[in-house]
């Protein structure tokens, strides 16, 4: 057997709040992918966004369940409000560039 690359999946979680007064709270969860390269730096890193989940409205918790978020997220669509977009908006910089550099730095001592 011979190892070609060594690869790293992490996922980390952020609390967030979105809308008017912050009405809606969840977790988001982002995957970062990280693997080595032949470039200069040696490490390559993608992240992707993974999962939504603990969601409150106004306080009040959405139940569990992809089933349920859709359909909370259809509701709120026809007053309006596009849940996904306030999410994906709320998401932009969420991870910065000093916790993709920890993270790459844990996965040099992997590697």
């Amino acid at each position: 057997m011979k190892i070609k690359g060594t690869n790293l999946m992490v996922s980390v979680e952020h609390d967030i709040k979105i809308g008017n007064n912050d009405a809606i709270e969840a977790t988001v969860v982002h995957q970062i992918h990280l693997f080595e390269t032949e470039e200069e730096d040696n490490i390559g890193v993608e992240i992707d966004f993974g999962d939504v989940f603990n969601i409150k409205f106004l306080g009040i918790p959405i139940e569990k369940g992809y089933k349920a978020y859709r359909k909370f997220k259809s509701q709120m669509l026809e007053l309006g409000i596009d849940i996904q977009t306030l999410i994906d908006e709320e998401c932009v910089g969420i991870l910065s560039n000093k916790d993709i550099e920890e993270v790459k730095n844990k996965f040099r001592k992997i590697i």
